[in-house]
């Protein structure tokens, strides 16, 4: 077994393990509106269909429940836009149907995201301080899902 890496020196892979179990090994964060909170989010995967698990932040924006992406090629967007549904560890119900959306309010939420997550980020197209109008033209690029309780 390998030693155990700091953060830079880890694989994506191997960061993504390690919040993972960091997630799993406490109780899950209760939703605030305005805010974000860690969940491990499971999709099926686009070819094999098997399950396939990733740590995300989940945004409270008005009462609904949102998931964001700096861009449209990452894995787990690519799967959950094939699959349009979704589980999240933790929440009760668990399973969500997943809504691609780019209205307005899209950039509302992505704004209300960056302010919670309270550090900068180099991940987005735009900075992270960036006012709702200054996101609405990258909306086709980027990821914001809305999530609903599945029946």
């Amino acid at each position: 077994m390998r030693p155990m890496s700091s953060p830079a020196e880890m694989t994506p892979r191997e960061r993504n393990d390690a919040m993972l179990a960091r997630i799993r090994s406490g109780p899950p964060q209760p939703y605030q509106d305005g805010g974000y909170v860690l969940r491990v989010l499971t999709v099926p995967g686009r070819r094999t269909g098997q399950p396939r698990s990733w740590p995300i932040g989940v945004v409270q924006w008005h009462g609904h429940h949102y998931l964001c992406a700096p861009h449209r090629r990452r894995d787990w967007v690519r799967n959950l836009l094939a699959a349009g549904e979704c589980t999240l560890e933790g929440d009760q119900p668990s399973r969500y149907d997943a809504t691609l959306i780019e209205t307005p309010e899209a950039a509302e939420v992505v704004a209300s995201y960056l302010h919670a997550m309270g550090r900068p980020s180099t991940m987005w197209p735009f900075p992270s301080d960036a006012p709702a109008e200054q996101i609405r033209p990258h909306l086709p690029e980027i990821a914001i899902f809305q999530l609903t309780a599945a029946p």
